[in-house]
């Protein structure tokens, strides 16, 4: 079996090799601190967990919450959304959306704000659900065929 031989090199101080060490240290935390800031936020939001509502929370209280929780979401403040306590431990939100991941993600932030809680989706997107209606026969074209 082949033995590994460690050469050293003549003159080479122990204070050189913890000054190398200590350098690359330095380089891994800073490395470490430019990524945390580049993917913290995502890692915060998946690990933060939301406070839940006392039980005996009004139909008011948790409209609140969700409005609360929508307005803190930077996408999502500036949407006008819309929301209705429906049923007895329900919300619905009503309004427009600019895109489908929009709209998915104000139902995703009111889930996680209140869970819990059935959220209904009554959002509509622009560009899908905004269509013109089709324009209807002039009348002439029924008094020719009578």
């Amino acid at each position: 079996m082949p033995r590994f031989a460690v050469r050293h090199r003549e003159g080479a101080s122990p204070a050189a090799a913890a000054g190398a060490v200590a350098v690359g240290l330095a380089l891994g935390a800073l490395a470490g601190f430019v990524l945390g800031e580049f993917f913290g936020p995502r890692a915060r939001r998946a690990t933060r967990t939301p406070r839940p509502l006392p039980t005996d929370a009004t139909p008011a209280d948790r409209v609140r919450a969700a409005e609360a929780a929508l307005a803190g979401d930077p996408l999502l403040a500036e949407l006008g959304l819309t929301v209705l306590a429906v049923r007895g431990r329900g919300l619905e939100l009503h309004g427009w959306a600019p895109s489908r991941q929009l709209r998915s993600r104000a139902l995703r932030v009111v889930r996680e704000a209140i869970p819990g809680l059935d959220v209904v989706d009554a959002l509509l997107v622009r560009g899908e659900d905004d269509f013109a209606p089709l324009a209807l026969a002039d009348d002439s074209a029924d008094e020719r065929i009578a």
